[in-house]
């Protein structure tokens, strides 16, 4: 199964599945902010490290918090009364030096749950790297991880 077989699968379950969605804008995007959603899900978000080298080093790290703390931002922004943002992230380091509750603190949004990411729980489910020229349709080793799901914090 490649990643075009996971988004049809999507698509036929009724999700709306974007692509080179850039995440500190979508909340300006016409074809995304004119509607309001339950969940937006964002699975092992990733900067990239091209840009910012070894994944331990500070400047890959504050890469992936840039993106993260951009998603986190727009998405709250999107999403209907009751809605909820999940990440799935790996748990271990250095995707715990991340801190993405923390980022998420930040931005008004609460913890509501935190649950063991467990593959085999998706049947069906690859995960692929996104990006990276021709292996970007290639699997990446999932490790430990966790799906958060935030909520906005009361006011």
């Amino acid at each position: 199964m490649d990643a075009m077989d996971n988004v049809s699968i999507l698509k036929r379950f009724g999700c709306n599945v974007q692509h080179e969605v850039n995440v500190h804008t979508m909340s300006f995007d016409n074809s995304l902010s004119l509607r309001r959603y339950d969940r937006i899900v964002f699975n092992f978000p990733h900067a990239g490290s091209r840009f910012f080298g070894r994944e331990f080093s500070s400047r890959a790290i504050e890469g992936h918090q840039v993106l993260v703390q951009g998603f986190l931002e727009n998405a709250k922004e999107m999403l209907k009364e009751n809605g909820e943002i999940h990440i799935t992230h790996k748990t271990t380091y250095p995707f715990s030096d991340w801190e993405i509750k923390t980022l998420a603190e930040a931005e008004g949004l609460k913890l509501a749950k935190e649950s063991e990411f467990e593959l085999s729980h998706y049947p069906g489910y690859t995960n692929k790297r996104g990006s990276g020229g021709r292996r970007s349709d290639d699997n990446f080793p999932v490790g430990l991880c966790s799906t958060l799901m935030f909520i906005e914090r009361e006011h």
